[in-house]
């Protein structure tokens, strides 16, 4: 007998090679599932992507071994035909004619018996609904996505290919995603890395179009025009948010010294600002179109940089936050051929930089001053309409939005001006062509809600609108008469549906409830879809979980959706319910917030110090601190008791939560040492404020625990500069008055 130092060196290579030959003679192991996806060899890349997408889920979702190929087996219990008759040749030899009639929107998920062949149709009626089907089975299969991420069931699921017998079209046509905005909280802030994974997962739940909302002072195009060099190139406003130090939160950071989006690190001419810029957005256009997106750039086409204030004679400084730009003034001409030349020149700059957009927004002023020339502008516009502009100007000063009275007129006013200069400059098919000779569609935005009922009149055949009626769902809501005098059969037209708005601001928000009734609303009126408004995504999962479900089956509610995402990731209903019940209260803090003091948490220079006055607070803080407190216990409630996938979502929940109290708990602080130095009492100011100064601490260092992403790393940045900062320069400033005393 050998002893195993003797034995020889090929043996293990010799028992594998036996091993792998006694299991080729046996074959497969009995009962071991498969499941075959097949895609056509020819198929357009999204249907490619597709199939590998539901090859990964499955991989996941089953205890069985997933191929991927462009033929069918002769045999197969459970095939998965991936595309359309037209794209996939396994997928016409075994459906053929049965394949239901679908609009390019429409999605299938059928069940057949062919033969030997059974198992699941997964087709669109395109490339891009194709994929959006494919998500929609593993949706029923039990996966969620997320903005984050995918959270899948937390053990294998049953591998149940039949039964399926699902067609769905939209009732909301056009789902917009808006992107880049204006703020540090915001996905300004986000690297391109970012917006892709952002943008995948959006594309999993059927967003079909992207909506870039670029601002004139931003580095995303240059141009010329005359003697005039476009030279501003700024994100954030011009705003810098030093990190390092003794920052509060500032491990969140990484060893930054300044927070800044990482595409734009290290630049700091203008030329190197713009080269930034535009790479980043092209960058944005090109993942966007990858996953199937059509995409549009959105610009305040009568706003410019200050520099262009020497070409435009009386040019008026726009009102808006830092006075960056500069409209037309009362003595400009709407007919004037240099303001004609310089419009033009900027909408041609985006369409030559960025030619493979597919849509231009165009934007009126959210502040409009240029409202001079209004008589002439409607006798131009409203040639046999029934109304006077004496009327639409009545309407809109005696209405319950935020733009009435003085600003109602000058809105309406403002607009008609700019509809018509608008009207005039692209009634010239050149200025919207692009190379190919393909024409970008024109969107006009934000019209003033007064000429709703004349809009088919004001806008030109042709050009959708996209409206924006008010700040908050709420406000729309209770304005929602509005949504039915848009004729919306004769100007395709979406709705701006405020997720989270930046004047409530940097607190946890939320408007579901009052989406749901806009969303119902947009359905019964024939409405083409919606777009997205918000900066911090933060607790918004649950809402865009509604918009996609929604859109594409009217019987879905908010409560249905709700618990669609919240059992299904948590495993539990009665974790859902209290969920529904936290969200009502972080609702109904963000609509008391919207009615007492819009721009509470404005995310600005003062933000926190504009409480510091020394009348009473408010009745409604406590209120609204109640609703938080209640709406933290019920997340912590249903944290240890559900599965343990859901326990990092929950978490963040709660702890933003937390957050919230502790900046309320920092702005009553504050008041308090308003009050108390107002009567004289200098050293419970003093406690007051330290106080305050704790309380920001405290809320910027549980926000550092949880911090994900660029939106959560800038609302720490925010916080610092506008909350903690102020608070300590005034607490020193008041201890050195102590002294000196």
């Amino acid at each position: 007998m050998r002893t195993p130092a003797l034995m020889p060196k090929c043996l293990p290579v010799l028992v594998l090679l036996s091993m792998t030959l006694l299991a080729a003679a046996v074959g497969p192991v009995e009962g071991a599932q498969r499941v075959d996806i097949v895609v056509g060899a020819d198929a357009p890349s999204l249907e490619q992507f597709a199939a590998r997408e539901l090859q990964s889920q499955f991989k996941r979702l089953f205890d069985a071994e997933i191929t991927l190929g462009n033929s069918a087996p002769a045999a197969s219990g459970n095939l998965v035909l991936v595309g359309s008759p037209t794209t996939n040749p396994a997928l016409k030899a075994s459906v053929g004619k049965n394949f239901p009639k679908l609009s390019e929107q429409g999605i299938a998920l059928k069940s057949f018996q062919n033969g030997q062949q059974s198992g699941i149709v997964v087709g669109g009626g395109s490339p891009v609904a194709t994929l959006w089907a494919a998500y929609e089975l593993g949706h029923r299969f039990g996966i969620r996505y997320l903005f984050r991420g995918d959270i899948y069931p937390g053990s294998k699921v049953a591998l149940k290919l039949g039964g399926f017998d699902i067609v769905q079209e939209p009732t909301l046509k056009l789902r917009t995603w808006r992107t880049v905005n204006d703020f540090a909280i915001g996905p300004e802030s986000w690297p391109l890395a970012d917006h892709q994974k952002f943008l995948k997962q959006l594309a999993k739940m059927k967003f079909n179009r992207v909506m870039i909302s670029v601002y004139p002072w931003q580095p995303f195009v240059h141009y010329e025009f005359g003697d005039v060099k476009k030279q501003t190139a700024m994100l954030w406003f011009g705003e810098k948010y030093p990190v390092d130090g003794d920052t509060p939160g500032r491990a969140a950071f990484g060893g930054a010294k300044h927070f800044e989006n990482p595409d734009f690190a290290g630049k700091t001419t203008y030329s190197e600002m713009v080269a930034a810029g535009t790479e980043h957005l092209r960058g944005i256009i090109a993942a966007s179109h990858e996953l199937g997106m059509s995409v549009g750039i959105s610009i305040s086409p009568l706003e410019f940089p200050r520099e262009f204030a020497a070409i435009l004679p009386g040019a008026k400084v726009a009102t808006g936050l830092k006075n960056l730009t500069v409209t037309p003034g009362a003595q400009q001409d709407p007919h004037d051929k240099t303001l004609s030349g310089l419009l033009k020149t900027k909408i041609r700059a985006y369409l030559d930089t960025y030619p493979e957009v597919d849509a231009l927004y165009l934007t009126m002023p959210e502040f409009p001053e240029w409202h001079e020339h209004a008589e002439a502008a409607w006798k131009e516009l409203g040639q046999g309409s029934k109304a006077s502009l004496d009327e639409l100007v009545e309407a809109a000063r005696n209405r319950n939005l935020i733009a009435s009275g003085e600003r109602g007129e000058q809105s309406v006013k403002g607009n008609l001006v700019t509809l018509a200069l608008l009207n005039r400059l692209l009634s010239d098919p050149a200025l919207l062509t692009i190379s190919g000779g393909r024409k970008v569609k024109p969107v006009i935005s934000s019209v003033d809600p007064a000429l709703f009922g004349v809009l088919d009149r004001v806008i030109a055949d042709g050009h959708s609108v996209l409206h924006f009626i008010d700040y908050t769902a709420r406000r729309i809501v209770e304005n929602g008469e509005l949504l039915e005098r848009v004729p919306a059969d004769k100007v395709p037209s979406s709705l701006i549906l405020t997720l989270a708005d930046d004047n409530v601001g940097i607190l946890s928000q939320s408007a579901t409830r009052r989406i749901g009734t806009l969303v119902t609303a947009l359905q019964k009126n024939g409405w083409q879809g919606f777009s997205t408004r918000y900066w911090l995504p933060a607790e918004l999962d649950a809402t865009v979980h509604y918009l996609s479900r929604a859109a594409f089956d009217p019987s879905v509610t908010v409560r249905s959706a709700h618990d669609d995402l919240f059992v299904a990731i948590t495993g539990k209903q009665s974790a859902a319910d209290r969920l529904w019940l936290c969200f009502g209260h972080i609702e109904a803090a963000t609509e008391l917030i919207d009615e007492n003091d819009l721009g509470f948490a404005f995310p600005v220079k003062g933000m926190l110090m504009r409480h510091y006055r020394s009348d009473p607070a408010p009745e409604w803080w406590a209120a609204a601190i109640e609703h938080y407190t209640q709406a933290m216990i019920e997340l912590y409630r249903s944290h240890d008791a559900v599965e343990p996938r859901a326990r990092p979502l929950l978490y963040y929940y709660a702890k933003r939560s937390e957050y919230v109290l502790d900046y309320f708990n920092s702005v009553k602080s504050l008041r308090e040492s308003a009050i108390a130095g107002k009567q004289g009492q200098g050293e419970q100011a003093i406690e007051h404020i330290e106080q305050a100064v704790e309380s920001m601490y405290n809320a910027i260092d549980t926000l550092g625990d949880i911090a994900r992403d660029q939106s959560d790393r800038g609302l720490i940045a925010v916080l610092n500069a506008y909350g903690y900062r102020p608070l300590l320069a005034e607490y020193e400033r008041m201890l050195d008055a102590e002294d000196s005393k």
